[in-house]
């Protein structure tokens, strides 16, 4: 071997430029070419040098078929060295026959990362297949190689399973398992005990017990023999049994058996007897009808991690492998840890528990304000936030939209009628009409600089259409944001569409009205380390993953949706906001129903995780739903703020130097209280506010 770095190599192989191991990112945009093989390229390239920033098309022969890419010098403005690129998001002709010839390593990477928290995959290399890239005449023209792992089957498709547990349900579930002997008392194999063998890995299990369906099953690992557990051993069954380990994820509610319409009963069979009632057996198969009949009548039942899978299942597919790579579920966390970790890949820095606010905010609400000084990475943030979960400039999922101080109107964002009556769309439509024809992915839009135009003059069509979000069919829909009159064709905003603007409070922008705020999470980015590097060492590169829409989708939109899973969180939220009100009411600043909703919602989302503890996670809210709703120059300004802080750091405010830091151990909410503090300092020189302080 003439060169190895990471998963590129070199062999002693006429005309080869380099190989590079079939790894995640294959299946999704491209690869990151390593420095060491720069000039390998260039040298197949005829010497042609692509400069930082500038892109060149490349060709890629697969066979007797020619394949578009783009090979891109990333002008990465926080590191030194140059950052060579092979991508080819858009292709999807090319990703298909990718995951068709890499069946393999496809199967292997996708399981691997469901079962160990979504960490780097290596596939060994006995097991390794490669694209292997060689020089042709022309610069810019590959020879591409598809070393494949022959022997390996085909994947299968995702089948669907129903067990009857009867009593032995919640054992089962705390386990994590299915069991069931081998044979009957009198010595005899039973077909509905036999068939758990038949379950592959993913494959869906609807989980039946007195008289209801109450969980669904998602099966972890393939049956194995295994004697009766000690926790069903009451039992009066043979000890020889096969197991089957099962994730279980609870429908709430439950479904009952007669909510199940009976001709669908009767027409199934499997698991149902002649009059639709359930057959004294355990486990039996499904038809995908049956099965997607049933997940499509109580779809928000289910837990987000089988509806994505639902979502994903495409039948009458030869193999998994052949369709575009899904975008995997994650949980919560692991989401979370992924996105930090790239961030922090890319050479910057944030605390972990602002990653999660970010992630909470959105899935609250689908537009977040950053606010903070100039210069603290806001922008970054959302580009690497957006990048670590497949969403890029190339495949369109992000948008960055600069705003113009000139900005007075919608039109400027959705698009106008010119001269000769034609619709111009603006670049918000473009992102609108993309999302729209791929509800199954979320689309980011970074309106960067937002406040150096009044927000209310030119966002305010969005704002009130972002109120308008109704349940309807089991999905969020909105009122129309363009009507055919205006743009040819009647658009909705789309549920997929996940809106952040950063902002700088100084003298060349405009201050935010309380309509603004009431409908945003205003996160602030001011905490600078600068001689914080030791995260700079040993840092691994991360490649991107593909996430859903389900990961980032909104669950609650009216307080009810809400209180019917978690009433003590909501009259814990509500006790907190009353008592808060009475002292915002000094200034007529009290909250109303949409900020207490919208702060239910994150704490119900957060709990959810067990990201935060409440006190922590209500402390964001705070600071990013009541805090700056607070501006003025008065006495009662200054009453309201000492109240607030008596609240929030259980003590009364003395304006000593005792006050710069606040005991984390007494207070309740110690950002929030650091804030007021600092407002209260900022009325020494006549006012205060939120911004300017």
């Amino acid at each position: 071997m003439l060169k190895h770095v990471r998963s590129w190599s070199k062999l002693d192989i006429p005309d080869m430029i380099a190989r590079k191991k079939v790894d995640w990112s294959i299946f999704i945009n491209g690869s990151h070419i390593p420095l060491e093989f720069r000039e390998d390229f260039e040298e197949a390239n005829n010497g042609l040098h692509i400069s930082r920033g500038e892109k060149q098309n490349v060709k890629l022969i697969i066979g007797d078929t020619e394949f578009d890419a783009t090979l891109v010098n990333v002008d990465r403005k926080e590191v030194s060295a140059d950052s060579l690129q092979l991508r080819y998001d858009n292709n999807k002709d090319l990703k298909k026959l990718l995951g068709e010839a890499f069946g393999y390593s496809y199967q292997f990477i996708n399981e691997y990362r469901k079962t160990n928290e979504n960490k780097t995959v290596i596939l060994p290399d006995e097991d390794a297949e490669y694209m292997e890239f060689y020089k042709t005449d022309k610069p810019f023209v590959y020879k591409v190689h598809l070393k494949t792992n022959q022997a390996n089957p085909n994947q299968r498709n995702l089948v669907f399973w129903w067990v009857n547990q009867g009593q032995t349900y919640t054992q089962e579930k705390n386990g994590g398992y299915l069991w069931a002997p081998q044979k009957s008392k009198q010595g005899r194999a039973l077909p509905h005990h036999v068939k758990l063998l038949e379950p592959k890995v993913g494959d869906i299990v609807f989980c039946y017990s007195s008289m209801e369906v109450k969980s669904v099953g998602v099966v972890k690992k393939t049956a194995v023999e295994a004697p009766k557990p000690l926790d069903i051993a009451s039992h009066g069954w043979e000890e020889d049994g096969y197991i089957v380990e099962l994730t279980y994820f609870d429908l709430q509610p439950v479904i009952k058996k007669d909510e199940i319409p009976i001709d669908w009963r009767l027409e199934e069979g499997g698991p149902f007897d002649v009059n639709g009632n359930l057959k004294q057996g355990y486990f039996f198969d499904l038809s995908e009808g049956f099965a997607k009949k049933l997940y499509k009548l109580f779809k928000d039942r289910f837990a987000e991690e089988v509806r994505l899978k639902m979502v994903e299942y495409q039948p009458n597919n030869a193999a998994a492998a052949t369709r575009e790579p899904p975008q995997n579920y994650y949980s919560n966390k692991q989401l979370v840890d992924h996105i930090y970790t790239y961030i922090k890949s890319k050479g910057f820095y944030y605390q972990k528990e602002e990653v999660i606010n970010l992630y909470l905010s959105l899935k609250t609400k689908p537009f977040v304000i950053l606010s903070g000084i100039s210069g603290t990475g806001k922008t970054k943030m959302v580009h690497w936030f957006a990048e670590s979960v497949g969403a890029t400039e190339e495949n369109g999922q992000f948008a960055l939209i600069p705003i113009r101080p000139d900005w007075n109107d919608g039109s400027d964002l959705l698009g106008y009628r010119d001269i000769k009556g034609e619709f111009q769309k603006g670049p918000f439509t473009k992102v609108i009409e993309r999302a729209l024809d791929n509800p199954e992915l979320p689309y980011f839009v970074l309106l960067d600089e937002m406040n150096l135009a009044r927000v209310e003059y030119y966002f305010s069509d969005i704002l009130s259409v972002m109120e308008s979000r109704k349940w309807e069919d089991g999905k969020i829909v909105s009122s129309n944001l363009l009507t055919k009159e205006h743009a040819d064709v009647d658009l909705k905003l789309p549920n997929n569409v996940y809106i952040i603007g950063t902002v700088n409070m100084d003298e060349t922008t405009h201050p935010f009205s309380k309509k603004v705020l009431d409908r945003a999470n205003t996160i602030e980015f001011n905490r600078v380390e600068l001689d914080y590097l030791e995260f700079l060492k040993d840092l691994n590169e991360v490649d991107p993953i593909v996430v859903g829409q389900l990961s980032f989708a909104s669950h609650y939109l009216h307080l009810k949706d809400v209180y019917v899973k978690h009433p003590s969180l909501v009259e814990r939220v509500t006790r907190e906001l009353v008592e808060i009100n009475k002292a915002l009411q000094l200034i007529n600043a009290h909250v109303g129903y949409r900020v207490r909703d919208e702060i239910c919602f994150y704490l119900a989302y957060n709990k959810e995780a067990e990201f935060m503890a409440f006190e922590d996670a209500m402390d964001h809210c705070l600071l990013q739903k009541v805090l700056p709703r607070i501006a003025g120059s008065d006495q009662r300004v200054e009453d309201l703020l000492k109240q607030l802080y008596l609240h929030f750091a259980n003590k009364p405010y003395d304006d000593t130097p005792e006050q710069v830091e606040i005991d984390r151990n007494v207070a309740s909410y110690p950002q929030s209280a650091a804030k007021v503090a600092e407002m209260l300092r900022g009325l020494r020189d006549g006012f205060t506010s939120f911004w300017i302080s």
